[in-house]
């Protein structure tokens, strides 16, 4: 619990916020890829990228974060970014595939399946600005998304 308090309230050398202390071991240009598996652990997924490839890590069980850390076609770390944002939220349309919406998240903190409506529910927990929400996506039983919606976080108001 206070490791990972610790890890949301780090800041990097710079002073800027950021997600997990790891992240200030790690330098654009000079660190490798065996460098972030070695701070990060095996990768949750590799995407294959434009000059190289990503290697996708949430963190936490439920988030709030889930990074994508950009690795070129040396070897070389080149960054990060997190793929919890509205933006990728806004990319999830009626029609994708699951895996179309794994590619751009990550894998979701929490599954819920309604087997009257043979629907499956995932859910990442996400910082939006200071405040915890989460964004649901639906699925109908060939895990093609029905809907997505972002929602307040129950857990504010002592949900689960």
């Amino acid at each position: 619990m206070i490791a990972s308090l610790i890890s949301l309230l780090a800041c990097d050398s710079r002073g800027r916020a950021y997600e997990d202390v790891r992240l200030d071991r790690l330098t654009a240009g000079e660190s490798t890829e065996r460098d972030v598996r070695q701070l990060f652990g095996v990768p949750s997924a590799v995407r294959d990228m434009a000059g190289g490839k990503g290697l996708v890590y949430p963190l936490g069980p439920e988030g709030p974060h889930t990074l994508l850390m950009r690795i070129d076609a040396n070897g070389k770390y080149q960054g990060r970014e997190n793929l919890l944002t509205r933006d990728n939220f806004n990319r999830v349309t009626r029609g994708q595939k699951e895996s179309d919406v794994l590619g751009l998240l990550g894998r979701p903190g929490r599954t819920e399946k309604y087997a009257l409506k043979r629907e499956t529910a995932w859910e990442w927990r996400f910082l939006d600005g200071n405040d915890t929400r989460v964004f649901v996506v639906t699925f109908d039983a060939g895990g093609t998304v029905v809907t997505s919606v972002i929602e307040e976080d129950p857990r504010k108001s002592g949900g689960a």
